[in-house]
């Protein structure tokens, strides 16, 4: 695509050309997901269990790497819009540092925190050791899993659908080939899903830093942006700070909501990670249009463009709603048939996993909201709203909300009280993102 059109003429077109290239991406990432729970879950309930508890708290270390990536993107995508790529590719370069620094950091921790952490979520008997075998084995991926996301969010800000589409496939289909050779031929079982991912990672990474050294794409970056720069590595920090902090909001909310669910058995945990499934393909496209949202927001204020990146952004959040709507429903009818597919013939967990999409459909068109003004605000470099945003609805509202629903109604309260942070959330992304962007009359 052109760089005049991610900045000129009309907003639905590039939006969505720009967007199904990471949509297709994301669907790769969806078939992971799904592969991964199909085998995990034919080596039994318990072993379902252990991964949606281990999955859950691998899933707040990556979002601690979410931020920075945010904030490389932000500082790409106004520095193309500005037409300085050289400027573009010292945000690439020192982005990249700063997620391998942390990667690294937090890879680290994996020798001591995951029996901690597993404990602390009180997974049963038979899910607790696969749990943290699985969990220590993702932490040490996340060495290379930093550095990938800097690469795939720079390409995303510089508006190189198609590159930035190339390596979000790479990694799906490694892990999928790689998922039934290491569970079941290598006798790994559970944690064998891991050593998939983690393989798949590193391949991905590798094809990510080819294509960007290739030097054909908008996206360049010499040997001096990868030289420390104390002024672009600070901006970087400033903008994915608040936005690692939002993100890591949520799934510590996730997280919580998980140790909650561990309290009524493994036949609980194992229907609510199968169904959830069923919300990250209803997500997954909502961040595909959420990141093209957020690169053509930012190149439009990079471009002095401030209306169009206000209409763009608003014109993203309609189309995700309107989706979430139509297919939130058909999920509400059918969440029974999804956990019949991964637990045959455990009609408890079939029922749950109903109850669970019914109740939580409700916040599906409210989540649109907030996944699409999240990525917008961080495109524009500003993060500490949406953060404000998450910590409101997700910690003042949803832990303590679920811990005594609970109590009160069982996993339904729970439920209850995490599909209504979701609604809070949605409105109140809305309503900030309307007072710090809406056009001067």
């Amino acid at each position: 695509m052109k760089q005049s059109e991610l900045t000129e003429g009309g907003i639905l077109r590039p939006l969505l050309e720009l967007a199904l290239p990471f949509m297709v991406g994301h669907v790769f990432s969806t078939a992971t997901l799904f592969i991964d729970r199909f085998w995990v879950g034919r080596v039994g309930t318990e072993a379902m269990a252990a991964l949606g508890t281990a999955h859950v708290s691998i899933m707040v270390f990556y979002t601690l790497t979410m931020g920075m990536a945010i904030g490389t993107l932000a500082g790409v995508a106004r520095s193309i819009g500005a037409r300085d790529p050289e400027r573009a590719g010292r945000f690439f370069g020192q982005g990249l540092l700063i997620e391998a620094a942390l990667g690294l950091g937090l890879a680290c921790l994996a020798w001591t925190l995951p029996p901690l952490i597993i404990e602390f979520m009180g997974a049963g008997a038979g899910a607790a050791q696969p749990a943290q075998d699985y969990l220590q084995i993702m932490m040490w991926g996340l060495a290379v899993h930093g550095p990938l996301v800097a690469v795939t969010f720079s390409l995303q800000g510089a508006g190189e659908a198609q590159a930035a589409l190339k390596v979000a496939v790479v990694a799906p289909v490694v892990n999928a080939a790689l998922d039934p050779l290491f569970i079941f031929t290598l006798g790994l079982g559970m944690p064998g899903a891991a050593w998939a991912t983690v393989c798949a990672t590193v391949v991905a990474l590798a094809v990510g830093l080819q294509m960007v050294a290739r030097g054909d794409l908008r996206l360049r970056a010499t040997r001096d942006a990868f030289r420390p720069r104390l002024d672009i590595a600070r901006s970087v920090v400033v903008v994915g700070l608040p936005g690692s902090l939002e993100h890591t909001v949520r799934t510590v909310a996730s997280f919580s909501l998980v140790k909650i669910l561990n309290g009524f058995g493994d036949v609980i945990v194992a229907a609510y990670t199968t169904v959830m499934l069923v919300v990250m393909m209803l997500i997954f496209p909502g961040l595909a249009l959420g990141q093209a949202t957020a690169s053509l927001v930012g190149q439009n204020l990079g471009a002095g463009r401030p209306r169009r990146a206000w209409r763009t952004a608003w014109a993203g959040a309609g189309i995700y709603a309107a989706f979430m709507i139509v297919l939130g429903a058909a999920a509400a009818l059918f969440g029974g048939d999804v956990t019949r597919l991964f637990l045959p013939g455990d009609l408890a967990a079939e029922a749950e996993g109903r109850q669970i999409l019914q109740i939580f459909a409700l916040s599906f068109p409210f989540i649109a909201l907030a996944l699409v003004l999240s990525k917008a605000f961080g495109g524009a470099g500003t993060t500490v709203p949406p953060m404000i945003a998450a910590f409101l609805a997700h910690v003042v509202l949803q832990i303590p909300a679920a811990y005594w629903l609970g109590q009160l109604y069982g996993p339904a309260g729970a439920y209850w009280a995490m599909s209504a942070a979701f609604v809070v959330h949605g409105l109140l992304s809305a309503v900030l993102f309307i007072r710090r962007f809406a056009p001067q009359r």
